[in-house]
Protein backbone atom coordinates (compact mmCIF):
# COMPACT_ATOMS: atom_id res chain seq x y z
CA UNK A 1 0.00 0.00 0.00
CA UNK A 2 1.76 3.63 -1.03
CA UNK A 3 1.60 6.25 1.48
CA UNK A 4 -1.08 8.52 -0.51
CA UNK A 5 -3.22 5.55 0.67
CA UNK A 6 -2.32 6.30 3.82
CA UNK A 7 -3.08 8.56 7.18
CA UNK A 8 0.09 9.12 9.30
CA UNK A 9 -0.34 9.53 12.88
CA UNK A 10 2.51 10.54 14.98
CA UNK A 11 2.69 9.86 18.84
CA UNK A 12 4.34 10.65 22.44
CA UNK A 13 4.45 7.09 23.88
CA UNK A 14 5.68 7.22 27.43
CA UNK A 15 6.68 3.71 28.43
CA UNK A 16 10.03 1.49 29.26
CA UNK A 17 12.57 1.14 26.83
CA UNK A 18 11.92 -2.66 26.64
CA UNK A 19 8.32 -2.27 25.85
CA UNK A 20 8.05 0.05 22.98
CA UNK A 21 8.09 -1.97 20.45
CA UNK A 22 4.91 -3.84 22.09
CA UNK A 23 3.03 -1.10 23.31
CA UNK A 24 3.06 0.64 19.40
CA UNK A 25 1.75 -2.54 17.41
CA UNK A 26 -0.58 -3.02 20.05
CA UNK A 27 -1.96 0.29 19.08
CA UNK A 28 -2.01 -0.45 15.58
CA UNK A 29 -4.46 -3.33 16.40
CA UNK A 30 -6.22 -2.23 19.20
CA UNK A 31 -6.62 0.90 16.77
CA UNK A 32 -8.04 -1.24 13.69
CA UNK A 33 -9.00 -4.79 13.99
CA UNK A 34 -8.98 -5.11 17.80
CA UNK A 35 -7.53 -8.29 18.85
CA UNK A 36 -4.07 -9.66 19.48
CA UNK A 37 -2.13 -10.37 15.77
CA UNK A 38 -2.39 -13.79 16.32
CA UNK A 39 -6.03 -13.89 15.83
CA UNK A 40 -5.41 -11.92 12.19
CA UNK A 41 -5.38 -14.83 10.11
CA UNK A 42 -5.89 -13.42 7.05
CA UNK A 43 -2.96 -12.08 5.76
CA UNK A 44 -5.42 -9.73 3.67
CA UNK A 45 -6.45 -8.08 6.55
CA UNK A 46 -3.50 -7.55 7.99
CA UNK A 47 -2.20 -5.99 5.12
CA UNK A 48 -5.36 -3.73 4.07
CA UNK A 49 -6.68 -3.01 7.34
CA UNK A 50 -4.28 -3.19 10.43
CA UNK A 51 -2.27 0.01 10.95
CA UNK A 52 1.94 -0.68 10.44
CA UNK A 53 3.91 0.98 13.25
CA UNK A 54 7.17 2.59 10.59
CA UNK A 55 8.93 4.51 12.87
CA UNK A 56 10.01 4.71 16.36
CA UNK A 57 12.60 7.39 17.66
CA UNK A 58 13.39 8.09 21.55
CA UNK A 59 13.30 11.35 22.75
CA UNK A 60 14.53 11.37 26.43
CA UNK A 61 16.82 8.95 28.56
CA UNK A 62 16.42 6.22 31.48
CA UNK A 63 14.40 3.50 31.38
CA UNK A 64 10.97 5.06 31.85
CA UNK A 65 10.85 7.12 28.55
CA UNK A 66 9.43 9.09 25.90
CA UNK A 67 9.38 7.93 21.99
CA UNK A 68 7.97 9.36 18.87
CA UNK A 69 5.98 7.17 17.05
CA UNK A 70 4.76 7.20 13.72
CA UNK A 71 1.70 4.46 12.81
CA UNK A 72 0.00 4.56 9.58
CA UNK A 73 -3.52 3.61 8.97
CA UNK A 74 -5.28 2.68 5.50
CA UNK A 75 -7.59 5.26 4.66
CA UNK A 76 -10.55 3.06 3.84
CA UNK A 77 -10.12 2.32 8.27
CA UNK A 78 -11.86 5.07 7.74
CA UNK A 79 -14.86 5.04 6.32
CA UNK A 80 -14.50 8.55 4.88
CA UNK A 81 -16.56 9.57 7.63
CA UNK A 82 -15.80 11.66 10.56
CA UNK A 83 -17.46 9.30 14.01
CA UNK A 84 -15.29 6.66 12.68
CA UNK A 85 -11.72 8.80 11.80
CA UNK A 86 -12.48 9.56 15.39
CA UNK A 87 -13.00 6.08 16.41
CA UNK A 88 -9.66 5.32 14.53
CA UNK A 89 -8.01 8.45 15.83
CA UNK A 90 -8.25 8.01 19.29
CA UNK A 91 -11.07 5.55 20.46
CA UNK A 92 -9.98 2.89 22.74
CA UNK A 93 -6.50 4.13 22.96
CA UNK A 94 -8.13 6.91 24.77
CA UNK A 95 -8.23 5.08 28.29
CA UNK A 96 -5.08 4.00 27.94
CA UNK A 97 -2.06 6.31 29.78
CA UNK A 98 0.83 7.56 28.57
CA UNK A 99 -0.23 8.09 24.43
CA UNK A 100 -0.63 11.35 23.19
CA UNK A 101 -1.25 12.20 19.64
CA UNK A 102 0.56 15.31 18.16
CA UNK A 103 0.62 15.17 14.70
CA UNK A 104 -1.40 13.74 11.56
CA UNK A 105 -1.06 13.44 7.67
CA UNK A 106 -3.82 13.21 6.03
CA UNK A 107 -4.21 11.42 2.49
CA UNK A 108 -5.78 12.56 -0.86
CA UNK A 109 -8.38 11.10 -0.72
CA UNK A 110 -9.47 11.25 2.78
CA UNK A 111 -9.73 14.64 2.60
CA UNK A 112 -11.02 15.07 -0.84
CA UNK A 113 -13.99 13.61 1.20
CA UNK A 114 -14.79 16.54 2.96
CA UNK A 115 -15.77 19.76 1.55
CA UNK A 116 -13.92 21.73 4.40
CA UNK A 117 -14.24 25.41 4.88
CA UNK A 118 -16.98 27.07 2.74
CA UNK A 119 -15.46 30.71 3.13
CA UNK A 120 -12.07 30.23 4.66
CA UNK A 121 -9.80 33.49 5.47
CA UNK A 122 -10.37 35.19 1.83
CA UNK A 123 -14.49 34.61 1.83
CA UNK A 124 -14.96 36.42 5.32
CA UNK A 125 -11.89 39.11 4.46
CA UNK A 126 -14.73 39.67 1.15
CA UNK A 127 -17.81 39.50 3.79
CA UNK A 128 -16.59 42.05 6.13
CA UNK A 129 -14.72 44.40 3.67
CA UNK A 130 -11.53 44.09 5.47
CA UNK A 131 -7.86 43.30 3.78
CA UNK A 132 -4.61 43.79 4.88
CA UNK A 133 -4.85 43.50 8.44
CA UNK A 134 -6.21 41.46 11.50
CA UNK A 135 -10.05 41.41 11.78
CA UNK A 136 -11.36 42.55 15.42
CA UNK A 137 -13.90 41.09 16.82
CA UNK A 138 -15.67 40.80 20.78
CA UNK A 139 -18.33 38.98 22.37
CA UNK A 140 -21.76 40.15 23.67
CA UNK A 141 -21.27 39.38 27.40
CA UNK A 142 -22.56 38.25 30.03
CA UNK A 143 -25.08 35.68 30.63
CA UNK A 144 -28.70 37.13 32.06
CA UNK A 145 -28.43 40.56 30.20
CA UNK A 146 -31.79 40.56 28.05
CA UNK A 147 -31.84 40.54 24.14
CA UNK A 148 -32.76 44.26 24.25
CA UNK A 149 -29.59 45.27 26.66
CA UNK A 150 -27.24 42.81 23.82
CA UNK A 151 -28.64 44.54 21.67
CA UNK A 152 -27.41 47.45 22.60
CA UNK A 153 -24.13 46.29 23.14
CA UNK A 154 -24.12 44.89 19.52
CA UNK A 155 -25.47 48.56 18.34
CA UNK A 156 -22.43 50.46 20.29
CA UNK A 157 -19.86 47.99 18.64
CA UNK A 158 -20.98 48.02 15.85
CA UNK A 159 -20.95 52.09 14.95
CA UNK A 160 -17.18 51.84 16.44
CA UNK A 161 -16.18 49.78 13.81
CA UNK A 162 -15.74 46.18 15.20
CA UNK A 163 -15.51 44.34 12.39
CA UNK A 164 -17.16 40.45 13.91
CA UNK A 165 -19.66 40.29 16.70
CA UNK A 166 -20.40 36.84 18.52
CA UNK A 167 -22.66 36.09 20.89
CA UNK A 168 -20.99 34.40 23.99
CA UNK A 169 -20.95 30.63 23.52
CA UNK A 170 -22.88 29.97 26.74
CA UNK A 171 -25.51 32.14 24.88
CA UNK A 172 -27.86 29.62 24.40
CA UNK A 173 -32.30 30.10 24.01
CA UNK A 174 -32.97 31.43 27.37
CA UNK A 175 -36.58 32.65 28.65
CA UNK A 176 -34.37 36.06 29.77
CA UNK A 177 -33.04 36.26 26.33
CA UNK A 178 -34.44 34.31 23.69
CA UNK A 179 -32.49 33.30 20.77
CA UNK A 180 -35.09 34.83 17.98
CA UNK A 181 -35.39 37.98 19.74
CA UNK A 182 -31.83 38.68 20.40
CA UNK A 183 -30.91 38.04 17.16
CA UNK A 184 -33.71 40.69 15.98
CA UNK A 185 -32.18 42.93 18.28
CA UNK A 186 -28.70 42.28 17.14
CA UNK A 187 -29.56 42.10 13.63
CA UNK A 188 -31.55 45.57 13.68
CA UNK A 189 -28.47 46.86 15.76
CA UNK A 190 -26.17 46.26 12.82
CA UNK A 191 -28.55 47.56 10.31
CA UNK A 192 -28.82 51.15 12.28
CA UNK A 193 -25.21 51.40 12.58
CA UNK A 194 -24.33 50.81 8.75
CA UNK A 195 -27.13 53.18 7.94
CA UNK A 196 -24.76 55.78 10.31
CA UNK A 197 -21.02 54.72 9.20
CA UNK A 198 -21.93 52.93 5.94
CA UNK A 199 -19.29 49.98 7.58
CA UNK A 200 -21.49 46.33 8.56
CA UNK A 201 -20.29 44.57 11.19
CA UNK A 202 -21.02 40.49 10.76
CA UNK A 203 -22.82 39.60 13.77
CA UNK A 204 -22.69 35.28 14.38
CA UNK A 205 -25.13 34.49 16.67
CA UNK A 206 -24.59 30.96 18.94
CA UNK A 207 -26.75 27.94 17.16
CA UNK A 208 -25.36 25.42 19.56
CA UNK A 209 -28.48 23.46 20.40
CA UNK A 210 -30.07 20.01 20.13
CA UNK A 211 -29.65 19.26 16.24
CA UNK A 212 -33.41 19.94 15.76
CA UNK A 213 -33.20 23.44 17.19
CA UNK A 214 -29.84 23.88 15.91
CA UNK A 215 -31.52 23.78 12.30
CA UNK A 216 -34.54 25.71 12.81
CA UNK A 217 -31.70 28.81 14.63
CA UNK A 218 -29.88 28.33 11.35
CA UNK A 219 -33.15 29.29 9.43
CA UNK A 220 -33.98 32.26 11.32
CA UNK A 221 -30.44 33.43 10.97
CA UNK A 222 -30.42 33.04 7.46
CA UNK A 223 -34.00 35.01 7.07
CA UNK A 224 -32.46 37.79 9.71
CA UNK A 225 -29.46 38.16 7.54
CA UNK A 226 -26.77 37.03 9.87
CA UNK A 227 -23.19 37.44 9.00
CA UNK A 228 -22.30 34.12 9.99
CA UNK A 229 -22.81 30.94 13.10
CA UNK A 230 -20.87 30.35 15.70
CA UNK A 231 -21.26 26.34 17.24
CA UNK A 232 -18.97 24.20 19.71
CA UNK A 233 -18.24 21.24 17.77
CA UNK A 234 -17.80 19.43 21.01
CA UNK A 235 -21.22 19.92 22.35
CA UNK A 236 -23.33 19.34 19.35
CA UNK A 237 -20.98 16.87 17.57
CA UNK A 238 -18.28 17.43 15.27
CA UNK A 239 -19.98 15.14 12.79
CA UNK A 240 -22.77 18.08 12.97
CA UNK A 241 -20.61 20.85 12.15
CA UNK A 242 -19.78 18.90 9.11
CA UNK A 243 -23.22 18.03 8.32
CA UNK A 244 -23.75 22.04 8.28
CA UNK A 245 -20.71 23.16 6.53
CA UNK A 246 -21.86 20.64 3.73
CA UNK A 247 -25.07 22.12 3.23
CA UNK A 248 -25.28 24.42 0.06
CA UNK A 249 -28.71 26.44 1.56
CA UNK A 250 -26.25 27.57 4.56
CA UNK A 251 -24.56 30.08 3.02
CA UNK A 252 -22.51 31.41 5.93
CA UNK A 253 -19.09 30.95 7.63
CA UNK A 254 -18.81 28.65 10.96
CA UNK A 255 -16.93 30.00 13.89
CA UNK A 256 -16.20 27.54 16.32
CA UNK A 257 -15.79 27.72 19.64
CA UNK A 258 -13.68 24.86 21.84
CA UNK A 259 -15.23 24.52 24.85
CA UNK A 260 -15.79 21.03 26.33
CA UNK A 261 -12.33 19.80 24.36
CA UNK A 262 -9.84 21.19 26.90
CA UNK A 263 -10.15 17.74 28.30
CA UNK A 264 -8.01 16.11 25.84
CA UNK A 265 -5.37 18.59 25.81
CA UNK A 266 -4.69 19.32 29.65
CA UNK A 267 -3.50 15.49 30.66
CA UNK A 268 0.58 15.89 29.60
CA UNK A 269 1.53 12.43 28.59
CA UNK A 270 -2.40 11.66 27.36
CA UNK A 271 -4.60 13.01 24.64
CA UNK A 272 -4.60 14.95 21.46
CA UNK A 273 -2.50 17.94 20.78
CA UNK A 274 -4.41 21.47 20.50
CA UNK A 275 -3.12 21.88 17.16
CA UNK A 276 -4.57 18.55 15.38
CA UNK A 277 -7.89 18.81 17.18
CA UNK A 278 -8.67 22.72 16.99
CA UNK A 279 -6.91 22.89 13.42
CA UNK A 280 -6.48 20.45 11.34
CA UNK A 281 -9.96 18.45 12.42
CA UNK A 282 -11.75 21.62 12.87
CA UNK A 283 -10.83 22.97 9.37
CA UNK A 284 -11.55 19.72 7.85
CA UNK A 285 -14.81 19.31 9.02
CA UNK A 286 -15.59 22.84 7.54
CA UNK A 287 -14.75 25.25 10.56
CA UNK A 288 -14.26 28.54 9.08
CA UNK A 289 -12.81 30.70 12.19
CA UNK A 290 -11.66 28.03 15.01
CA UNK A 291 -11.79 30.27 18.50
CA UNK A 292 -9.22 28.93 21.25
CA UNK A 293 -7.22 29.85 24.09
CA UNK A 294 -4.19 32.64 23.22
CA UNK A 295 -1.00 32.67 25.07
CA UNK A 296 -1.51 34.94 28.11
CA UNK A 297 -4.51 34.35 28.85
CA UNK A 298 -6.57 32.87 31.77
CA UNK A 299 -5.81 29.18 29.80
CA UNK A 300 -2.52 27.17 29.97
CA UNK A 301 -1.61 27.54 25.81
CA UNK A 302 1.80 28.92 25.48
CA UNK A 303 3.33 31.08 22.36
CA UNK A 304 4.43 27.64 20.47
CA UNK A 305 1.02 26.02 20.83
CA UNK A 306 -0.66 28.78 19.55
CA UNK A 307 1.69 29.21 16.40
CA UNK A 308 0.97 25.22 15.63
CA UNK A 309 -2.27 25.78 15.86
CA UNK A 310 -2.19 28.52 13.28
CA UNK A 311 -0.21 27.37 11.10
CA UNK A 312 -2.07 24.13 11.18
CA UNK A 313 -5.30 26.43 10.00
CA UNK A 314 -3.69 27.99 7.47
CA UNK A 315 -1.31 25.63 5.80
CA UNK A 316 -1.60 23.45 2.46
CA UNK A 317 -3.69 20.69 3.04
CA UNK A 318 -4.64 19.66 -0.82
CA UNK A 319 -7.91 21.81 -2.11
CA UNK A 320 -8.97 23.08 1.68
CA UNK A 321 -9.70 26.41 2.17
CA UNK A 322 -7.49 27.99 4.79
CA UNK A 323 -9.50 29.07 7.74
CA UNK A 324 -9.37 31.89 10.29
CA UNK A 325 -7.18 31.19 13.64
CA UNK A 326 -9.39 33.79 16.28
CA UNK A 327 -7.41 33.24 19.35
CA UNK A 328 -9.51 34.46 22.28
CA UNK A 329 -9.88 33.69 26.24
CA UNK A 330 -8.12 36.90 28.42
CA UNK A 331 -6.73 38.40 25.41
CA UNK A 332 -5.59 42.22 27.20
CA UNK A 333 -6.03 45.23 25.07
CA UNK A 334 -2.79 46.68 26.65
CA UNK A 335 -1.10 43.78 24.70
CA UNK A 336 -3.23 43.50 21.73
CA UNK A 337 -0.25 44.87 19.36
CA UNK A 338 2.21 42.47 20.35
CA UNK A 339 -0.50 39.60 20.02
CA UNK A 340 -1.07 40.85 16.13
CA UNK A 341 2.83 41.46 15.78
CA UNK A 342 2.65 37.17 16.71
CA UNK A 343 -0.01 35.95 14.48
CA UNK A 344 0.53 39.04 11.43
CA UNK A 345 -2.65 40.12 9.27
CA UNK A 346 -4.30 36.94 9.04
CA UNK A 347 -5.68 36.54 12.25
CA UNK A 348 -9.15 37.13 14.49
CA UNK A 349 -8.59 38.87 17.62
CA UNK A 350 -10.99 38.26 19.67
CA UNK A 351 -10.89 40.56 22.82
CA UNK A 352 -14.26 40.20 25.36
CA UNK A 353 -14.01 41.16 28.71
CA UNK A 354 -11.07 43.39 28.31
CA UNK A 355 -13.28 45.50 25.91
CA UNK A 356 -15.66 45.86 28.39
CA UNK A 357 -13.77 46.21 31.66
CA UNK A 358 -10.92 49.00 29.94
CA UNK A 359 -13.77 51.99 30.75
CA UNK A 360 -17.81 52.28 30.33
CA UNK A 361 -17.98 54.09 26.84
CA UNK A 362 -17.58 50.87 25.07
CA UNK A 363 -17.36 52.87 22.00
CA UNK A 364 -13.78 54.03 22.85
CA UNK A 365 -12.38 50.70 23.83
CA UNK A 366 -13.17 49.28 20.36
CA UNK A 367 -11.15 52.25 18.82
CA UNK A 368 -8.68 51.86 21.14
CA UNK A 369 -8.37 48.20 20.10
CA UNK A 370 -8.46 49.03 16.22
CA UNK A 371 -5.93 51.81 16.63
CA UNK A 372 -3.48 49.84 18.61
CA UNK A 373 -4.37 47.17 15.31
CA UNK A 374 -3.52 50.03 12.49
CA UNK A 375 -0.54 51.14 14.85
CA UNK A 376 1.20 48.29 14.24
CA UNK A 377 0.41 47.20 11.12
CA UNK A 378 1.80 51.14 10.52
CA UNK A 379 5.14 49.95 12.03
CA UNK A 380 5.77 46.92 10.31
CA UNK A 381 5.84 48.29 7.11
Amino acid sequence: MTDDKRITVTYVITAPSHDIEKVSEEIALEQTVEVPRSVVREERIFDEIVGKVISIEKTGSGDISRYLVRIAYPEIVTGFQVPQFMNLLYGNISFKPGIKITGINFSKDFVRAFRGPKFGIEGIRKDAGVFGRPLIATALKPIGTSADQIGAFCYRFSLSGIDIIKDDHGLVDFPFCGFRERVSRCMEAVAKAEGKTGKRALYFPNVTDSFERIMKNIEFGLEAGVGGFLVSPFLVGPDTVRYIAGCDWIDKPLMSHPSFSGNLFTHGDQGISPEVILGKFFRLIGVDCSVYPNFGGRFHFDRETCSAIAHSLTDDQYHLKRSFPTPAGGMHLDTIAETARFYGEDVILLVGGSLYSRSDDLGENVRYFYDEITEQKRLQK
